[in-house]
């Protein structure tokens, strides 16, 4: 018994001694070459058995006499594979295996005259495959071959297990990997969606703005063209004198001329886009007549009636612009919020109750401030910090974007200027914008 254990342990340390380089599919094939030339026998086999009843082996690796052949599947019905499956530990048949499996044909079609077969198990128990030595003659020491295949189905079963595991981590990442490809693709088509959404609202809320002074354009261009077309009346009148035709021609061109800077004031208001190159605009001229356009623009009569106004606009301000037509909407649009504001309150209901808004321009040392203040409905505490973000609006659903505030202060801030509200619900809202008033050296410098 002493010799068969050392004659065992000597086996497995040289067959154990693979190339450590090695693992997986290559580790085991190498295993299997040693095993059938250390054991000296014709035949090893390493398969699994083909889920899910496990009635048959598909062979991963097939040794016969001196290399390796072809994978095979056989049925386990009538072999003596079947009670090595069905147990847990080595199976052995020394000799005349074939008389004890006459119905296995493999068995003697290979002549076979000695098995031994040893099972590879999962964790919880369950069969993998088997690992199994054949020859043509008896085994001359059957315990030893047992205990070297027992010990070498265990090693085999621990590889078959990390690979299992491996393929699983494999196809965890793929999935993953797959996973992470479909949700950045959602996620880029919803940002991009989103973003050519964000630009048409956008788009949308500067040409509400513009929209929001065009009946006052509209009035303003009503009256030189009136005077235009009353005068040329004149001008076709027979046996004019000379100094009516020429008053009539003054009239004609004076007028035309205010009717060009209606219209050039008008469109740099539809440009959507600045040239980014400072330019110095007469700050208090821009406002005073936007707010004039707007204010005659309005539609509420009740409020137009009622409404105190309040104007400071200290004339012959300039200030260097990035983009003056975006200041233009930008005040164009607090003055609408504020009127907004008046009327929600206006008509709650209070008779008592005067619409005020009240609008300054001031020039200080490096700066000018336009203040615009009314007595409407105010802001609620809790929505003040956030009225300026995107999308963000106190407006009922329909009657506004959020986007009003935000673009008023990214257009301030593009100016290099400052934008801030202050509010107390049911009583004002005040908007303090502050621009550089720099000198005209500094500019150029």
């Amino acid at each position: 018994m002493e010799v068969s254990t050392m004659q065992s342990l000597e086996l497995i340390k040289d067959i154990y001694n693979v190339d450590q380089l090695l693992s997986g599919k290559s580790y085991i094939q190498e295993l299997v070459h040693r095993l059938a030339k250390a054991l000296n026998v014709k035949y090893v086999m390493v398969g699994h058995a083909i889920e899910p009843e496990q009635k048959s082996i598909q062979t991963d690796f097939l040794w016969a006499g001196d290399g390796f052949v072809p994978n095979v599947v056989y049925e386990l019905a009538d072999t003596p594979c079947t009670h090595v499956i069905c147990g847990t530990r080595v199976n052995c048949y020394n000799s005349q295996v074939q008389l004890a499996f006459p119905k296995d044909r493999m068995l003697q079609d290979m002549n076979i005259e000695s098995y031994i077969g040893a099972p590879f198990l999962h964790t919880d128990g369950g069969l993998i495959g088997l690992l199994v030595i054949m020859d043509e003659h008896p085994f001359k020491n059957p315990a030893m071959l047992s205990s070297v295949v027992e010990f070498f189905a265990a090693r085999i079963g621990t590889e078959y297990r990390r690979l299992a595991a491996e393929d699983s981590l494999l196809r965890i990442k793929e999935s993953l990997e797959q996973l992470v490809q479909e949700r950045t693709a959602e996620l880029q088509q919803a940002f991009a969606s989103l973003q050519q959404t964000q630009k048409q609202l956008i788009s949308q809320e500067k040409l509400a703005t513009i929209g929001r002074i065009t009946f006052g354009i509209a009035h303003e261009l009503k009256n030189p063209l009136n005077i235009i077309i009353n005068a040329s009346e004149i001008l076709q009148t027979e046996d004019l004198d000379p100094d009516s035709f020429k008053k009539a021609a003054d009239m004609i061109q004076q007028h035309s001329l205010r009717a060009n800077d209606i219209i050039t004031n008008m469109l740099k208001q539809a440009r959507q886009e600045s040239s980014q190159q400072p330019e110095w605009i007469n700050l208090s001229a821009m406002l005073d007549r936007s707010l004039d356009m707007y204010l005659r623009s309005l539609t509420d009569t009740e409020l137009r009636s009622r409404l105190r106004k309040n104007i400071a606009i200290s004339p012959g301000i300039k200030a260097c612009l990035l983009d003056a037509p975006g200041i233009e909407r930008v005040f164009i649009n607090i003055v609408d919020n504020s009127l907004y504001a008046l009327a929600a309150k206006m008509h709650q209901g209070e008779n008592s109750y005067t619409p005020e808004i009240n609008v300054t321009l001031n020039q200080e040392s490096g700066f000018c401030r336009i203040t615009v203040r009314d007595n409407g409905i105010g802001i609620a505490l809790k929505h003040l910090p956030n009225v300026c973000d995107e999308f963000y609006t106190t407006k009922p659903a329909g009657e506004g974007t959020g986007l009003g505030l935000w673009i008023a202060k990214q257009n301030v801030e593009k100016n290099r200027g400052s934008f801030s509200i202050t509010s107390e619900e049911d009583v004002f809202t005040e908007v303090i914008i502050e621009l550089p008033n720099p000198t005209e050296l500094e500019v150029q410098a």
